[in-house]
């Protein structure tokens, strides 16, 4: 168990949804929910593309691209973490993006040199992510010159990399254990891998219990793609509570036979129906800001074929309406399921408590399927405009935009 955790891994080049998942990633570490943001971006991401200056990306999209490119030439994406607990990352003053930036800088040779990296070589782009508990650094880097594919990583590997991140990180304070211990003669004496050990179960036993808690969260638990983040933290208990009153409410409302479908919804249900979709974007910022990122990345795939304005706002206006559809074709799968629910035989008591189930996994759905939506239209945006980047007559790009554009919401 450890005072610095180090994780790492890849994606296998040949795997055929690697480059995909190299692009999400991207994404998922610029954008997520706590990762900390540029000025005046909505993104976290910065790193070096080239040896020089550290730089904050002016979009995670230009990295994520070049990662996919890069991926589709057997290049490997390495995606890696490190993570301290909180009062850990508050003595090393990791208190902000800056100071984090800062320590990448000094400790990225050492991830590139275990990896056999040349400095030369070296691209990376970083996002920090400010856990309550655990505040982490997500890292991906590559070899631009890598021409043999790897497909294996030996453990040793990442456990070399945290060993000499805690010798640089906590170097005074493993002189000072030793020196306390009697065992530290000089102040020049090598801090070996022992030392090392021997520090980190002493830090350890001050409080085994956090520490376990900290391993276990960070290493058990994968967090590093969509759809593996918890989201429960993104909303509060209690709009938990009042939604299931809302879906108890409008399950009350709904007709007695027919098919549960948002068109065929009576005026009053469909009106309530818009209200409780408009009172969760209203009462959750996060989920608000998505769906502008969805509508925003949709009305950008329009901008490559039309640019006039009045007809821009009424693209915009259809791609919000289109996400409220969705979320409320979300919302009516709950209350199907409650009515399911009004088949069993069951207390009162339990109803309530599933209802509430229900609710919270209903807004975790709604944020997955907005975090989908969102990424694959990024990709959808970048391979058209790529596409209509070519040479392309009048006429075929009127072909394309006809065979790929939206063919409609789910119903």
């Amino acid at each position: 168990m450890s005072i610095l955790i180090y994780k790492q891994r890849f994606f296998h080049p040949n795997h055929p949804k690697t480059a995909k998942s190299n692009y999400c990633h991207i994404g998922y570490i610029a954008t997520r929910p706590g990762a900390v943001k540029n000025e005046g971006m909505n993104h976290g991401l910065f790193g070096k593309l080239r040896p020089g200056d550290l730089q904050e990306f002016s979009s995670w999209q230009e990295v994520a691209r070049l990662a996919r490119d890069l991926s589709r030439q057997k290049k490997n994406m390495y995606r890696s973490v490190i993570s301290f607990k909180r009062d850990t990352a508050l003595e090393l003053g990791l208190t902000n993006q800056k100071a984090w930036q800062q320590y990448i800088e000094q400790h990225i040779s050492t991830i590139a040199a275990q990896n056999h990296i040349k400095g030369k070589n070296l691209c990376w782009a970083a996002a920090v992510h400010n856990e309550k508990e655990h505040p982490h650094l997500h890292v991906v880097f590559w070899d631009r010159q890598q021409d043999i594919l790897k497909n294996y990583t030996h453990p040793e590997i990442p456990n070399r990399i945290r060993r000499q991140l805690i010798k640089d990180t906590f170097a005074y304070k493993i002189k000072q254990f030793c020196a306390l211990r009697d065992q530290f003669k000089s102040g020049i004496t090598e801090i070996t891998d022992r030392m090392v050990s021997e520090f980190e179960f002493y830090i350890k036993n001050l409080n085994p219990k956090s520490f376990k808690v900290f391993y276990k969260r960070f290493m058990n638990e994968d967090e590093d793609s969509l759809h593996r983040l918890p989201k429960h933290h993104l909303f509060q208990q209690n709009h938990v509570v009042a939604l299931a009153e809302k879906l108890l409410q409008l399950r009350a409302n709904m007709p007695k036979t027919g098919r549960l479908a948002y068109q065929l919804l009576p005026p009053a249900v469909k009106s309530m129906l818009d209200e409780l979709v408009q009172e969760l974007m209203k009462t959750n910022p996060y989920l608000a800001q998505m769906v502008e990122d969805y509508v925003q990345v949709k009305v950008q795939i329009a901008m490559l074929y039309d640019t006039d304005p009045e007809r821009i706002a009424n693209y915009r206006e259809k791609y919000l309406t289109e996400a409220k559809k969705r979320i409320a074709n979300r919302i009516l799968g709950t209350v199907r399921t409650l009515i399911k629910m009004e088949r069993e035989v069951s207390m009162e008591q339990n109803h309530r408590i599933r209802r509430q189930y229900l609710a919270e996994q209903l807004l975790v759905g709604i944020l997955d399927m907005l975090e989908s939506l969102i990424m694959n239209g990024n990709i959808d945006y970048d391979d058209k405009a790529k596409a209509m980047g070519t040479e392309l007559s009048k006429q075929a790009k009127k072909e394309w935009f006809l065979k790929h554009r939206d063919k409609g919401v789910e119903r």
